[in-house]
């Protein structure tokens, strides 16, 4: 079932529909700047994210557009300035109309590039009064389905681009474990990337 969601997100990537519970631990596992562009903040972003369903890609770009403007930066979605074609993908042109339009100065796309999952047995503590007690207490928890338990690891990837240059800015990729929300998913690593960009300066940091 978790990995049904989270395709159902992603086509080439992207994130699931609305739960909500929790999510052990994200953080960014690798990231590369441009050095050239460090301290030279992009201020206006057109955020693109690849999913296979219209109110996904809504739905998670909102996400990140709320973020970025919390942080002072001016962003829009792509869902809501470019049409989305049949086929979901969207074209060059398109996307170039969009950003003179609107004035983006930069490009962040979003991705899935990695989903692994491994079935979990829990172990039962000492169980005392002898080797018959044990058993039965073991015999009846291993009959449980809720014996077993499977730990979700997502891998996402996030890059920044120049729009005049075309050229990639910052790129990151999260790692998310134990995943048992994805609103939750998504909003940490919006999180972790918005605050490594200002690490870069290449989002301003609000004073």
């Amino acid at each position: 079932l978790m990995r049904r969601s989270l395709i159902h997100w992603f086509v080439c990537a992207v994130f699931c529909s609305v739960l909500t519970v929790s999510c052990a631990g994200t953080r960014m596992s690798q990231t590369w700047v441009d050095e050239a562009r460090r301290g030279k903040p992009v201020s206006d972003v057109l955020v693109i994210v690849i999913a296979d369903k219209a109110k996904n890609r809504e739905a998670f770009e909102h996400k990140f557009v709320q973020q970025l403007k919390a942080a002072g930066v001016e962003a829009v979605s792509s869902a809501d300035v470019i049409p989305m074609p049949r086929d979901l993908k969207l074209e060059k042109d398109v996307i170039l109309q969009a950003v003179d339009k609107y004035g983006n100065d930069a490009v962040i796309i979003s991705h899935l590039t990695g989903l692994d999952k491994k079935e979990v047995f829990t172990r039962t503590g000492p169980i005392y009064g002898g080797y018959y007690n044990y058993y039965g207490y073991t015999f009846e928890a291993v009959q449980d389905p809720g014996f077993y338990s499977e730990i979700a690891t997502v891998r996402l990837e996030t890059n920044l681009y120049d729009v005049k240059t075309e050229q990639l800015l910052w790129s990151g990729q999260s790692q998310s474990e134990d995943v048992q929300s994805i609103n939750k998913l998504i909003d940490e690593v919006i999180a972790l990337v918005i605050k490594d960009l200002q690490k870069n300066k290449l989002l301003p940091t609000q004073s």
